[in-house]
């Protein structure tokens, strides 16, 4: 046991070393993508330098000022340079003139907020769900369990979202007949018009520090949607996988003998089951996470929610291919950290696996 901490740490540092190369690749595909866009002419890489100047002889200067001359190594070197020195670009269309590490810095936070209740509450309940329905097996709860996965399952996200704008905004205001517009009266109060000031980037966090009740019970009312939606959807699988997993142990042999020895249910439920069976669950709860904090796409888009989903599909709509490249590396390096995570958290929730 004495050689399990030493193994962790020489597994880290060779994880740490296979993630380099993995960066470097990304950053090289990256590059050429943008190469490939520029020189089809899909994008200018002087676009917002210049303004709206045509002047031929202007923008050659500028061109010849930013190196697009220079030969192909040159250039890809000055990207590897400019990328660990901290200068990713700007933005020239979404934000003018807004450097893209900061502005990156600005929208993941309200990712963080909308994505973390989904990633505490998700698991918390599909685990419970999932012992429920494999505990009464073919019974009413099982299938009402079974369908609730299915329908979250089924349906594609941005419909879900839809139905939820649709039945809470319109169809139960009308059937209520209620006339009081939450969002219409925050925008209408004077509490909006002082935000807080940005301390830590989370604006629940910014609204209590500011003692700001106004923006606090805002930003909590627009999360509630979304961050249901994306619980509901994220169910399905974590259900499937946990009452799989439960009714596999539930048919072991060490279970029959427990009950044979006059164990009550409850506690071979407890005591026996539910940590065995939660072991190929953790890897899709665990796994899930660095990539749920990459925000959903979909989510953000149909709630109109300005977090990473959300400028990553403007950035592409309208072309501004440099936030489009930070955000895909940014993601690159969230996946590559999330999953070194996950591969020693795996070693807390299983002491039996041993890495080398």
């Amino acid at each position: 046991m004495a050689k399990q901490p030493k193994n962790m740490i020489k597994y880290i540092i060779k994880r740490i070393l296979m993630m380099i190369p993995m960066l470097f690749l990304v950053l090289t595909v990256s590059w050429l993508i943008s190469k490939v866009m520029v020189e089809l002419n899909l994008v200018s890489p002087v676009a917002g330098r210049l303004g709206d100047t045509l002047d031929p002889d202007i923008i050659d200067a500028e061109l010849r000022r930013i190196g697009y001359y220079d030969p192909w190594y040159i250039q890809l070197a000055v990207y590897f340079k400019n990328f660990f020195t901290g200068n990713w670009g700007t933005s020239y269309l979404i934000i003018r003139d807004k450097p893209v590490i900061d502005f990156i810095s600005e929208i993941f936070p309200r990712t963080i907020e909308l994505m973390i209740i989904p990633i505490i509450l998700s698991p918390i309940i599909a685990v419970k769900l999932g012992i429920s329905s494999a505990t009464h097996k073919d019974k009413i709860k099982d299938v009402g369990v079974r369908t609730i996965a299915i329908l979250g399952a089924g349906f594609p996200i941005f419909w879900i979202a839809d139905m939820l704008q649709r039945i809470f905004g319109f169809y139960l205001s009308n059937f209520t007949y209620s006339s009081f517009d939450i969002p219409a009266f925050f925008a209408n109060s004077p509490g909006l018009k002082n935000p807080p000031i940005s301390i830590t980037g989370f604006r629940l966090i910014d609204s209590i520090l500011g003692n700001n009740q106004v923006y606090l019970w805002d930003t909590i009312v627009h999360l509630i949607l979304p961050a249901i939606c994306i619980t509901f959807v994220s169910l399905a699988s974590m259900t499937r996988q946990t009452r799989s997993s439960m009714l596999d142990v539930l048919n072991q042999d060490y279970i029959r003998t427990a009950r044979a020895k006059g164990v009550l249910e409850h506690d071979v439920i407890n005591n026996h089951a539910i940590r065995n069976a939660l072991l190929p669950v953790s890897n899709l709860i665990v796994g899930g996470t660095a990539t749920a904090l990459l925000g959903s796409f979909f989510i953000e888009v149909t709630f109109n929610y300005k977090g990473y989903g959300y400028y990553m599909v403007s950035s592409i709509l309208t072309g501004d291919y440099l936030v489009t490249l930070g955000l895909l590396v940014f993601a690159t390096i969230i996946i590559l950290s999330g999953t070194l995570i996950a591969d020693v958290l795996y070693t807390i929730i299983d002491p039996r696996i041993v890495y080398r």
